[in-house]
């Protein structure tokens, strides 16, 4: 691969990253505003993963599309994206039972 097209690829997942990041900012914004009605009835750690389970997750979506635009290490982004589907599995759990 040549400097260029290399140069253009690296361009395009920068652009990327910072796009999914203002979609993801979007999205986390929702669904704090947006809380399911198990929510109320949920008491504990469930009600804490039920309420802010999903718009972490959203948020730390974000933070990965920012990682990705700042060309950060993938050790790094990989932790952050990891971290972002154990909020959905935990607010996904907590939806369920």
């Amino acid at each position: 691969m040549s400097a260029d097209v290399a140069d253009r690829h690296a361009l395009r997942r920068r652009r990327l990253g910072a796009a999914g990041a203002v979609v993801a900012s979007g999205a986390a914004a929702l669904w704090t505003v947006v809380v399911p009605e198990r929510a109320e009835t949920a008491t504990g750690l469930r009600e804490v993963a039920i309420r802010y389970g999903h718009p972490v997750c959203w948020g730390l979506l974000a933070v990965v599309g920012l990682l990705v635009a700042l060309d950060a290490p993938k050790r790094v982004r990989d932790a952050v994206a990891y971290a972002a589907g154990a909020s959905y599995a935990a607010f996904l759990l907590a939806l369920v039972t």
